[in-house]
């Protein structure tokens, strides 16, 4: 392989020699287009990189599609919003905490006391 690489090589570089040389026997404002040529050749002999950026357009990300929900989370995800903020009540009344006394109370005893005493 490396004696056909050291083949393919030379006959290649046959057109850069010949550019060079080309380039010394030109004055100086007629240079600029044989450089070119060098470097293009250069790039394509792969002993140079290209400065001209890459041809082609770029290309957009996809922006990725959220997974469909199934009709059971749905369901779930609905009950559960229905049911926040609901305060559910207590169905069993704990005796021990309500005071349970026949009198009523202090203002609705004293109103009475004060119909009464019109009455009189």
């Amino acid at each position: 392989m490396n004696e056909e690489e050291t083949k393919a090589a030379p006959q290649k570089d046959k057109v850069l020699l010949s550019l060079e040389q080309m380039l010394v026997a030109l004055p100086e404002n007629a240079r600029q287009p044989i450089i070119n040529l060098i470097n293009k050749r250069k790039v394509e002999l792969g002993l140079a990189k290209s400065d001209l950026l890459t041809s082609g357009y770029k290309l957009k990300k996809k922006k990725e599609k959220r997974v469909p929900q199934s009709k059971e989370s749905k369901d779930s995800l609905r009950k559960i919003a229905m049911s926040v903020g609901r305060v559910r009540e207590t169905k069993e009344i704990i005796l021990h905490d309500i005071d349970v006394k026949e009198e009523p109370l202090k203002k609705s005893k004293k109103t009475i006391e004060e119909a009464d005493s019109y009455k009189y």
